[in-house]
């Protein structure tokens, strides 16, 4: 469930008056977009087990995270319009402990999401959600002068007992353990893409037959 955290969530839809692709072509294009995401959250929440099992199918107990570590994911998007669209996501997966602190900071420069996570059996990671979301606002407010950052709350580990809990935050929840909910989590992320920062992907096509005999044409030219 995606909510407006604050002032600094907007989940973007696809414009109506953005045209991508003419499906009168022959050749199917298709069409790109970069997008950097940070997963925020205390120490053992499972930040890295959601990566983990996101982009390599699998579970792994795993340890605390030092700075940060860096994954990548390209997603498929379906469409209506039959535009081949896809997501190169740029994930950040940032420590949670409190030495480390002062070096997130240095992660969230030119964000477009973030996933705050936090543990289901631990409701105090909830209750410090609280404090990532404004450590988001405060450094990423230069980089979004609107404040436009997909932030999306988790609650990790539904796969253990817990008992219920209160927050004015809404969140979706997902198992790291079971892969229950991870993938729809980032499809959805993937899906809320606005089509402005799509750019066409470069295929063979589009580059020159021989580049080299054109670079020798153009030195024996005898304009």
């Amino acid at each position: 469930m995606h909510r407006k955290v604050g002032n600094i969530f907007k989940l973007k839809g696809h414009s109506k008056n953005t045209r991508l692709h003419d499906m009168s072509s022959e050749a199917q294009e298709v069409y790109v977009a970069n997008l950097k995401l940070v997963l925020l959250g205390e120490s053992s929440v499972g930040k890295t087990s959601i990566v983990t099992r996101y982009t390599t199918g699998n579970y792994q107990k795993t340890n605390a995270t030092i700075g940060a570590a860096f994954f990548t994911k390209a997603i498929n998007v379906p469409s209506e319009d039959g535009v081949v669209r896809k997501v190169n996501v740029e994930i950040w997966d940032t420590a949670g402990q409190e030495r480390y602190r002062s070096l997130t900071p240095v992660y969230y420069r030119n964000t477009d999401a973030a996933f705050i996570v936090f543990d289901v059996t631990k409701p105090e990671s909830l209750e410090k959600a609280h404090s990532w979301i404004e450590e988001l606002n405060e450094y990423c407010s230069s980089d979004r002068p609107e404040n436009e950052i997909n932030t999306i709350v988790v609650g990790n580990k539904i796969d253990l007992d817990h008992g219920p809990f209160e927050t004015d935050l809404q969140y979706v929840l997902v198992s790291a353990k079971t892969g229950e909910g991870i993938v729809k989590l980032f499809e959805k992320l993937a899906q809320s893409v606005p089509n402005e920062k799509y750019v066409r992907e470069e295929t063979l096509e589009d580059l020159p037959k021989d580049p080299f005999k054109m670079k020798r044409r153009k030195e024996t030219c005898s304009c």
